[in-house]
């Protein structure tokens, strides 16, 4: 070989090392940082736009719920007289049950006083989705959904009891009068004699004084029960391709429970999360830390703010926090019994202010969120280069305040994004609804605009604003139903916005694009990984122009059982701008251990709302808070498709997931040729970190070897004559 050769081959060969060593997942220890988390099933796929699912329509009888108008007195007493007739009733004025969520014995306890039943006679098989349409009033100014259970009890009182079906649902009018809620209950299970309703109340915020109302003609309750089995509904689905940059994730459990953790990372690289748990004053009270992490995720410690050893607040509700991208700050809001305490810290967490103890602008809120944005609209900061926002849920109505002194202070901005009611419109009929006001995270562009994500009367909205939420003009993003309020939303450098919500009609994740602030949307994209079959709460954030990263809990189990597994998903894309995009995907944890067990809709368990992914401002790697259900080993090594005792989802450990190779960090990415479709009918490209190549850093590395070895050949080839 020519000398003059030697270098540019020795050159080639320390580039190869180097560049390998750095991004091999076996040098983690050496680089000081987290074990690369192993079990996982990696995918990427190619996103595809929305199409409607075909539900298979099966014939079903009618059961109009019925009774005395002693009913509620008759259970009471031990003598349940409600029951259930295919003659629909004639009454011209509501039958009433009363619950009580402090006396009940949950939704699977069979002629629970506390809860409100029905039961009557049936033989026979019940397999397929069994509707229930009823009515249920509230006087709970809190109500906000997830509080009852609907439960089908087989043979109660015998021998044979048995739950064949359970669902999630929710009383969200808080104005005392009775409206209609539908709920489907995957059913299946055999009856002998008798079956019974039961609708059971969940405590979530506050009193959950539910009452059942049912016997009107003019406002019947009933539920029906489909004859015969039908077949499983085909699903739409991504399209597998070949994994050109797997994610590589690091998964480390903070040490507390979290409840709807939020999380932010400052450009030092120290991240935040909130730890909220019922370890407050007294057992049942809720109390939220903040923990940090200073070595990227390979330990986390408490870094709340204390006076006399306890935390400030020292009783909270919804946690909340953010990290201001730019300038550092992080801002820590707590709801309290009045409103909600606003603290922030611009020394990593060491420090602490305390702004506005009443950063809501005025009680009683709910469900707030915070944001920090370029002044816009004429008005002038004092203090802190940017305004700092306040949106909050108040029932009748989603109301923002604004600080324009980094949060010391905060205004009513001057207008609603969202009212609570809906007038409806010609093209939906027309007619009042109650849409409620829960939202989702309120998000600002680069120049300041607002964006206020939510699943109004059952479609996705954003509400925009470009005068510091003075005025604000409601956007519909697509018209395809959906699923739940929480929806969301982000915005990366040029300005482009990403709308993600789950659908309805399927239960899977969606996501649009506007590349005009908002005011119009691209089609709506599937943007689950293939197999999976329902997921709750989707989240993102956004960096540079299509760099996107997409968190939820989703389920690859189509039965919607007490059983049922959950994985907790991050995805990333770097081409999110594309016609369609792609999506480099991975469970932060192996399936054989999964995070959750049994329903998981809207507030899933001990995980509730609010679970985030955040896109860190330096490193620009995925970071995202999960929580962790089902820690026991019962409940780990469950198979269903009922639990029995002590296999039930029943804690909330939070878990912080850092991203530390694959799409979005060095480069790797959407760029250069297509990737190779997977072939139809051939199986989806699924890898384990523990068989992948990449989690012993030889995969990482193999590419670059491969070409050192080509240039290697054309050198030698290239022999002088």
């Amino acid at each position: 070989m020519p000398r003059s050769r030697r270098p540019l081959l020795l050159a080639a060969l320390g580039a190869a090392v180097s560049v390998g060593l750095l991004v091999a997942p076996g040098s983690q220890a050496a680089n000081g940082l987290p074990a690369v988390t192993t079990g996982v099933v990696t995918q990427a796929f190619r996103a595809t736009t929305y199409v409607k699912p075909v539900q298979p329509v099966l014939p079903s009888v009618r059961y109009y719920l019925t009774g005395t108008a002693n009913d509620d007195g008759n259970k009471t007493a031990g003598s349940p007289t409600a029951t259930f007739s295919k003659t629909s009733p004639s009454g011209s004025t509501d039958i009433t049950q009363s619950t009580n969520v402090l006396t009940n014995n949950g939704p699977n306890a069979a002629s629970d006083p506390g809860n409100a039943f029905w039961t009557g006679p049936y033989t026979g098989r019940i397999k397929g989705k069994v509707k229930v349409s009823w009515l249920w009033s509230t006087h709970d100014p809190l109500a906000q959904g997830n509080n009852l259970t609907a439960s089908l009890i087989a043979d109660p009182g015998t021998s044979k009891q048995k739950t064949i079906g359970q669902a999630t649902t929710g009383v969200t009018n808080a104005d005392g009068t009775s409206h209609v809620y539908t709920v489907s209950i995957d059913v299946d299970g055999t009856v002998s004699s008798k079956i019974q309703l039961v609708g059971s109340p969940v405590y979530v915020d506050a009193s959950e004084d539910l009452t059942a109302h049912y016997g009107s003609a003019t406002a019947p309750a009933y539920f029906e029960i489909p004859l015969g089995t039908p077949p499983p509904a085909k699903l739409p689905s991504t399209h597998s391709i070949n994994d050109t940059a797997p994610l590589l994730l690091s998964s480390t459990k903070i040490g507390r429970k979290a409840a709807e953790p939020t999380l932010g990372v400052t450009k030092q690289g120290n991240a935040f999360v909130t730890a909220a748990d019922f370890d407050g004053l007294s057992p049942a009270t809720p109390r939220t830390l903040i923990y940090s992490s200073s070595d990227g995720d390979k330990s986390w410690h408490n870094v709340s703010p204390l006076v006399a050893g306890q935390p400030t607040p020292p009783t909270t509700a919804d946690p909340y926090l953010y990290v201001d991208p730019d300038t550092g700050r992080i801002f820590n809001d707590d709801l309290t019994a009045a409103c909600s305490f606003l603290q922030w810290s611009d020394d990593e967490g060491k420090t602490w202010q305390a702004g506005n103890p009443l950063a809501c602008e005025s009680p009683v809120d709910d469900h707030q969120t915070v944001v920090t944005g370029k002044p816009i609209g004429g008005l002038t900061t004092t203090g802190y280069p940017k305004i700092v926002y306040y949106c909050v849920n108040k029932v009748a109505d989603v109301q923002c305040a604004r600080s324009l002194d980094g949060g010391r202070t905060f205004l009513f901005t001057g207008s609603y994004p969202f009212l609570g009611v809906d007038a409806g419109s010609a093209e939906g009929g027309g007619g009042l609804q109650v849409c409620g006001s829960l939202h989702g995270h309120i998000i600002t562009d680069p120049d300041g605009r607002l964006f206020l994500p939510k699943g109004h009367c059952g479609n996705a909205w954003v509400a925009i604003s470009s005068d510091g939420g003075s005025t604000w003009t409601d956007v519909r993003v697509n018209k395809m139903p959906v699923a739940s309020h929480q929806t969301s939303i982000a915005s990366d450098s040029a300005g482009n916005l990403y709308y993600v919500w789950f659908g309805a009609d399927d239960l899977l994740p969606y996501m649009s694009v506007s590349r005009d602030h908002g005011m119009h949307w691209g089609p709506a994209y599937l943007v689950a990984p293939p197999g999976v079959a329902a997921v709750n709460y989707p989240s993102i954030d956004a960096q540079d122009p299509g760099h996107i990263a997409i968190s939820f809990p989703g389920s690859t189990a189509r039965a919607a059982n007490a059983a049922r597994p959950w994985n907790y998903y991050v995805e990333v894309s770097t081409n999110a701008l594309g016609h369609p995009p792609v999506f480099h995907s991975s469970t932060i944890q192996t399936p054989k251990d999964p995070i959750h067990r049994g329903p998981c809709l809207d507030r899933c368990a001990g995980m509730y709302d609010f679970i985030d992914v955040v896109i860190a401002p330096k490193s620009k790697a995925l970071w995202a808070a999960a929580v962790d259900t089902c820690t026991s080993v019962k409940c780990i090594a469950a198979t269903g498709p009922t639990l029995k005792s002590g296999e039930g989802a029943d804690d909330a450990q939070g878990i912080v997931v850092r991203q530390l190779g694959g799409a979005g960090l060095g480069g790797l990415g959407e760029t250069g040729s297509e990737p190779v479709v997977t072939p139809p009918g051939t199986k989806p490209v699924t890898t384990t970190s523990e068989g992948h190549l990449a989690a012993t850093g030889l995969g990482a590395g193999l590419p670059l070897l491969a070409g050192f070895l080509l240039a290697l050949g054309l050198l030698l080839r290239r022999r002088p004559v």
